[in-house]
């Protein structure tokens, strides 16, 4: 071996012994660092209060608005705003064209005439059937009254001719019986028999029978033309009876009339308040437009809707499980970009709310204290203080571990964490309530970085 070669084996050598060295140090510094005490948080249990907060996601709506609607047939002349704009209360919204407001209001004065004119026809064809009526019930008692006075004077008639006739009869029968006892042939039977001859022409040409006669006739025409008389009479007594209003349509007449009378007076201040157009009544967003210029609105149809801005809630939806814990009153705290802002709970829905044929919870109204600069239907975060808790044992919610068996936290004894079973109750974001389990005084450990183990060493 020559001394290069002495020399290589040499350096190989030494540059073995300096990685062994190496290794075995590194060795030995892992294995210290492989049984040092782990590093923990730890916190110190005491005494505290504690808020159950439960967070809910929600729109900010306004809890009062107002659409208005168009009060006659107007054709729309100019909108003032857009849909989101802000108004203050006096603010012109939209105007309507002044030649179709007063096309509405001759409109509506023809209206009034046409129904004004419509009573006083009912009034004056009810006057003219009952004047029928009454002139109708006139004649018919004096059709009776003279339809018996003829019938008496045709029997008083009727006994004349009888008597007449019967006087004549007599008369005969006379002659035929002194006829029969005359001799025939002598002087007194010869005259006899011309006045027996006389008799029987007597009895059918009698000038005052046939005079009586007559008369009858003429009693028996008038007697027919009175009772046709008082048929006519009796129908259009009937008739006009018809036409006659009672006292209760009348009195349905009138009612008609008044509340016409009120109804458009409500319409024609309505309309003569077109004038001025569509004003916001009160400090809102517009968030409904339903007209466009120059187009004709109806009466009744919607055209514009503000929301106001003094009044608003936060609209939230609970599930089944996060609803039996909210009442209304509960405090709350709502975030609205960088600023927080208090409330409470103002309603609470008592029915299931429903979106696209599926449920969506329950609905619950959260009031905003004090709202300034808010964006309705901004999607928000609502925190509704659920429970509250006074005097009471709460560690840091990160030390909680939760297990299908129960809940634990690690105790620092000897300084070695030591996992203890607890029962928890309230809880929030950062803090829990720990029913028991735990002292007041103990101190708990956790870590962020690695799952501890029962009995490990700590240090804090």
């Amino acid at each position: 071996m020559n001394i290069l070669n002495l020399i290589k084996k040499k350096k190989t050598i030494a540059i073995i012994g300096s990685t062994l060295a190496v290794l075995i140090v590194a060795g030995s510094v892992l294995t210290i660092h492989a049984n040092a005490a782990a590093r923990v948080d730890s916190y110190t249990v005491v005494k505290g209060d504690i808020d159950q907060m439960l967070e809910l996601n929600g729109k900010i709506e306004a809890s009062e608005n107002k659409t208005f609607f168009a009060d006659a047939d107007l054709k729309v002349k100019e909108i003032h705003v857009k849909a989101g704009d802000f108004v203050k209360k006096g603010d012109l919204v939209v105007s309507f064209d002044d030649d179709d407001i007063e096309r509405a209001l001759a409109l509506l004065e023809c209206d009034v005439k046409a129904k004004e004119g419509g009573y006083n026809n009912a009034i004056q064809t009810s006057n003219k059937y009952s004047a029928m009526y009454s002139q109708a019930s006139k004649d018919l008692n004096s059709y009776n009254q003279q339809i018996n006075e003829t019938e008496a004077a045709i029997i008083a008639k009727e006994k004349e001719i009888n008597d007449r006739s019967s006087k004549l009869a007599n008369e005969g029968a006379k002659l035929q019986v002194q006829l029969i006892e005359d001799t025939p042939g002598s002087t007194e039977y010869n005259n006899h028999s011309k006045l027996a001859a006389n008799n029987t022409y007597v009895q059918s040409y009698d000038e005052e029978l046939l005079r009586l006669q007559r008369e009858l006739s003429q009693l028996n025409m008038h007697l027919a033309d009175l009772k046709e008389n008082k048929a006519a009479a009796v129908s259009e007594k009937a008739s006009s009876q018809t036409g006659i209003l009672t006292d209760g349509a009348k009195s349905q007449l009138e009612a008609n009339k008044e509340a016409n009378a009120i109804i458009d007076a409500d319409k024609k201040a309505k309309i003569e308040g077109a004038k001025n157009g569509i004003v916001a009544t009160f400090d809102g967003v517009v968030t409904e437009i339903n007209v466009s210029e120059g187009s004709l609105v109806m009466t009744g149809s919607p055209i514009v809707k503000v929301d106001s801005l003094s009044d608003v809630v936060v609209r939230c939806d609970a599930n089944k499980y996060d609803i039996i814990s909210i009442e209304e009153g509960q405090n709350a705290k709502i975030k609205i970009l960088n600023t927080e802002y208090t409330g409470s709970v103002k309603r609470v829905e008592k029915m299931l709310a429903s979106g696209n044929g599926a449920s969506v919870g329950v609905g619950v109204e959260i009031s905003i204290d004090d709202a300034k600069d808010v964006i309705l239907g901004y999607e928000v975060k609502a925190y509704i203080n659920t429970a509250s808790i006074s005097d009471t044992l709460t560690v840091p919610r990160d030390a909680l571990i939760s297990e299908d068996d129960g809940e634990y936290v690690y105790v620092s004894r000897d300084k070695k964490a030591v996992k203890t079973k607890v029962v928890s109750g309230v809880k929030n974001d950062d803090r829990v309530e720990i029913v028991s389990g735990l002292n007041d005084g103990e101190v708990i450990v956790w870590s962020d970085s690695k799952e501890l183990k029962d009995g490990e060493d700590v240090r804090y």
